[in-house]
C-alpha cells in the first residue's frame, strides 16, 4: 500500500508569481498611461532593490549555520576542530 503523494510546498514559485504579477501590473499601468513610464521604472527599481536585499539576507541566514569559521573552527558541541598543541 503506497502513501498518497502530497504536493510539497513551493515558496519560491509562490514568490515568483507574486513578484511577476506586481511587475506585470506596474508595466501595464505605465503602458496604459495611468502612471508615467518614469514612475513605473522607479517602482520596479525599488522592488528590485528590496528583492535583492531580502535575497541576500535570506542567503546569509540559511547559509551561516552551515559554514565553519576558519578563525575558530568548532563542531556542533563547541569542541575545537583543530588539534591542541
Amino acid at each position: 500500500m503506497t502513501q498518497p503523494r502530497t504536493e510539497r510546498p513551493r515558496p519560491l514559485r509562490t514568490a515568483a508569481r507574486i513578484v511577476g504579477g506586481i511587475t506585470a501590473l506596474i508595466a501595464g499601468l505605465a503602458n496604459s498611461g495611468v502612471i508615467t513610464p518614469t514612475q513605473g521604472n522607479a517602482i520596479q527599481g525599488v522592488i528590485t532593490a528590496v528583492l535583492i536585499l531580502l535575497g541576500s539576507l535570506g542567503i546569509v541566514v540559511l547559509a551561516e549555520p552551515k559554514v565553519t569559521p576558519l578563525s575558530d573552527p568548532r563542531d556542533d558541541q563547541g569542541r575545537p576542530l583543530t588539534p591542541s598543541e
